[in-house]
């Protein structure tokens, strides 16, 4: 009796205790749960305990990113704040929080489990499109172009390179995907997996064949030019780049076809020339007063491969098979290497057309210097630029534009030639085939000032007649002629 009896007493205290333990929890409930959101509850990813419906909205609409994996583990962040981020419908949170229940307290206690809802957003598309497309992963500079898998040549040996997927965006593509996880409020969005989203390049040939292709290269016989450049470097033509001068026959084996081989190696010497050739490109240049200047990109000075004579050569060293290392064939060539006044040498003529002075370096000395009066200013100006004294002449007349006249002398029609002007000149050193030199003006009494902005040359350098006579005797045909403002 007493052991039923004590049983009995022992069940009503274990009620009563989880009853008072109850009445607790509903009193805690009440004083810190009710309006707020229960622990471990998060919306679009935003823990939101503990906060009302209203805290709740501004919390998740102002912490809102999406975060954007790129190929290369790059990153980017787009933030809610910078799109106009906001809820599409927020009045479901309120909704949500009013569902909330003592018995979604007690699990959430007990049970620890997540509690997580999603709530599509609504965005400024104009800024969302702004702040995606000044993504570096989005501007074409920083993109690397997709390779398909090739055959490539290194230290006596063909292999084949493991093609590259690049970085190519399909611009279209990453907005829509970007677009559509706004929308649906994701917080996360992985474009480096998937298909759409860049630009892979299908591959030409298959590796299998590519395979076949090193072993039958292998047993070709290749040969090699080495070029030896101005600025001092070396650039190779080797079985690297004529590989891809064979074409593939019916049969799928690699071969020469005469026709192509030669348009390739055509294509070959017009590349190396564009690297080389200075003719008609800036030229830096180091003046009398020590500052470096870029020339003008005119002018008659500087390298030039002579493209029909080196083609000719280089088809001829290939046929017989050796390795072969030599400098281009040149049409032209500057008078120094690069590094020595950027090919300008120790020895040239300096003109400043702004200052109206003339100077002549050799070995690096001065050895003659000048006033002198250039073209008018607006109205003839000497043309800046890299230059060199094509030829040297004594008393030449200089004429400037011909006018031809014709009238009838009886039963006769005579015609006649006059021109502009004309100016006999003792000592002439063109520097360009536009008819624009150095020569001695005997006509002049003053030189250099200001004469040229108003009585000026038809472009000439005009010298003094003295002057003009020792420059003569100094400079040899070639000598480079810097001429700046």
């Amino acid at each position: 009796m007493n052991d039923k009896r004590i049983l009995r007493d022992f069940c009503i205290m274990i009620v009563l205790g989880l009853l008072l333990g109850l009445v607790a929890l509903g009193f805690v409930y009440h004083r810190d749960c009710k309006g707020r959101f229960l622990k471990s509850t998060r919306i679009n990813g935003v823990n939101v305990a503990g906060m009302t419906a209203e805290q709740a909205e501004a919390a998740v609409t102002k912490n809102y990113s999406l975060k954007v994996l790129f190929r290369e583990g790059k990153r980017e962040t787009l933030k809610g704040t910078a799109i106009d981020y906001e809820l599409e419908e927020p009045a479901i949170i309120a909704d949500r929080l009013k569902k909330q229940s003592f018995g979604d307290y007690l699990s959430s206690l007990y049970l620890h489990g997540q509690r997580a809802m999603t709530l599509r957003g609504k965005y400024s598309e104009k800024k969302l499109h702004k702040a995606v497309m000044k993504w570096p992963e989005m501007q074409k500079k920083n993109m690397k172009k997709p390779k398909s898998a090739r055959v490539a040549y290194e230290n006596g040996k063909f292999f084949v390179v493991k093609p590259s997927k690049g970085t190519v965006v399909n611009k279209d593509s990453v907005m829509e995907a970007v677009e559509k996880a706004v929308s649906v409020s994701m917080t996360g969005l992985n474009l480096s997996r998937g298909s759409g989203y860049y630009k892979d390049k299908a591959p030409a040939v298959s590796e299998k064949q590519l395979k076949k292709d090193c072993r039958q290269l292998s047993g070709m016989s290749w040969s090699s030019v080495t070029y030896e450049l101005p600025d001092g470097s070396k650039k190779v033509l080797d079985a690297n780049q004529m590989k891809d001068w064979l074409v593939r026959g019916e049969d799928g084996r690699l071969k020469r076809d005469d026709e192509v081989w030669e348009q390739k190696l055509t294509a070959f010497v017009a590349c190396l020339a564009n690297s080389i050739d200075t003719v008609d490109r800036p030229h830096r240049f180091k003046t009398h007063s020590g500052k470096v200047i870029r020339l003008q990109a005119r002018g008659y000075y500087g390298w030039r491969i002579d493209r029909e004579g080196e083609a000719a050569r280089l088809s001829k060293e290939l046929k017989k098979g050796a390795d072969v290392e030599r400098k281009p064939v040149y049409a032209q060539t500057e008078a120094a290497p690069y590094s020595d006044n950027y090919g300008f040498g120790d020895t040239y003529v300096e003109v400043n057309l702004s200052a109206q002075h003339l100077w002549m370096y050799k070995n690096g000395r001065v050895v003659f210097q000048t006033d002198v009066v250039s073209g008018t200013r607006g109205v003839h100006e000497t043309p800046a630029g890299a230059y060199f004294v094509l030829a040297k002449a004594r008393n030449v007349v200089l004429r400037g534009p011909s006018k031809t006249t014709t009238e009838k002398k009886g039963k006769k029609t005579v015609t006649t030639t006059s021109y502009e002007w004309e100016s006999p000149v003792s000592y002439w050193m063109p520097i360009n085939y536009e008819g624009v030199g150095m020569h001695d003006a005997n006509w002049r009494g003053v030189f250099g000032g200001s004469i040229w902005a108003y009585n000026g040359s038809h472009g000439c350098i005009n010298l003094p007649p003295s002057k003009a006579a020792r420059l003569y005797s100094l400079v040899h045909v070639g000598i480079p002629v810097a001429v700046y403002y």
